[in-house]
């Protein structure tokens, strides 16, 4: 098992991320030592690439099919490339694919380990790594419903530019200018965001459906949902593009069958390894960045509803909300195949 690892999409920001995380874990770190190779769009093949002290040559990405077999496949580029090649690759090699490609179809395991890492063995060459934002959100709901019975999500989103790519990091760098000179803020003509960013909030991700929901706010609900095997909660959100680099955050409400008790919430989160709580103050952004935890701040129950409870969740997108999410699978997936 896993006699080759093979990244696609290595010089994106995601995929950038992954290497950094699977040197710090020293991933694999048990079984065989496999081959590395490292693939990105055309423009990029030929660069170097350095990982674990060695230098590789990035190629093309189709070139991956040609050394799948007995592979373990980390798929982070464009959906649109996903749907292309992931059915290809997993003829060949296990794929953990980071694109909203596969997530929702009903054979493909969604998973974050630290919930559901049983679903894993259901896999058919192919598991889905989650949204970045459905990630933070069920890594925080997860242990109330331990506790609770969780009725009702609402949640508004406020997601950082390095979530929608490369490109939607260098246009906010790009408008930015503007905005340290003091000058118009001018959106450049193949700007990925339909507004300007810099010093701005755009409250859509994704295009609209016919009901006024973004494709952001339906991957969260519809993700949210099979993750937590909660296929009837009632769950809402709005998502917002913010200017700035890193770090996605959560204003989170939620109501239960029961009247919520504090002397039972900050145990219930405080156990759990991948959470940080804040008692005191709250985290931002910049408290979470190169961090895998989720950092919860700011729990209080509801003035008017003593079975509601609001949070602030803050996280790192590129790291926990998806390349070590992809790495925790990888080495479930290694673990279950040893």
């Amino acid at each position: 098992m896993a006699e080759k690892i093979l990244v696609l999409g290595a010089t994106g920001l995601v995929g950038q991320t992954l290497l950094q995380v699977m040197e710090e874990r020293n991933f694999p770190s048990f079984g065989k030592n496999p081959e590395f190779f490292f693939f990105a769009s055309e423009k990029r093949e030929g660069e170097r690439i350095f990982f674990q002290n060695k230098g590789y040559e990035i190629q093309g990405m189709d070139k991956a099919l040609d050394l799948a077999e007995n592979g373990l496949v980390f798929f982070c580029g464009e959906e649109d490339k996903a749907l292309e090649l992931v059915p290809k690759l997993k003829e060949k090699a296990i794929v953990i694919d980071n694109s909203p490609a596969f997530r929702l179809a009903p054979d493909v395991p969604l998973i974050v380990p630290e919930i559901n890492s049983e679903r894993i063995k259901e896999h058919k060459n192919l598991i889905a790594n989650p949204n970045c934002t459905t990630i933070q959100l069920v890594l925080a709901l997860f242990p109330l419903t331990k506790i609770y019975h969780l009725e009702r999500v609402i949640l508004s989103s406020y997601q950082s530019v390095s979530g929608a790519g490369r490109d939607a990091l260098a246009e906010f760098f790009y408008e930015t200018e503007f905005l340290v000179m003091r000058q118009k803020i001018e959106k450049a003509e193949d700007s990925p965001f339909p507004c300007v960013i810099g010093d701005n909030l755009i409250p859509q991700i994704g295009n609209f459906d016919e009901k006024g929901m973004s494709r952001e706010e339906r991957k969260v609900r519809e993700e949210t949902r099979k993750i937590l095997g909660l296929p009837e909660l009632k769950i809402s959100a709005t998502c917002v593009r913010v200017p700035i680099t890193v770090g996605h955050s959560i204003s989170l409400y939620c109501e239960f069958q029961e009247e919520v008790k504090m002397e039972d919430i900050y145990p219930c989160l405080e156990k759990e390894e991948y959470l940080f709580l804040h008692r005191d103050g709250y985290p931002t952004p910049a408290d979470v960045r190169g961090k895998d935890l989720v950092h919860i701040g700011r729990i209080r129950v509801d003035e008017d509803n003593p079975k509601g409870l609001h949070l602030w969740v803050v996280a790192d997108n590129l790291r926990r909300g998806a390349a070590t999410n992809a790495v925790l699978i990888a080495e479930e997936v290694i673990k279950q195949n040893r």
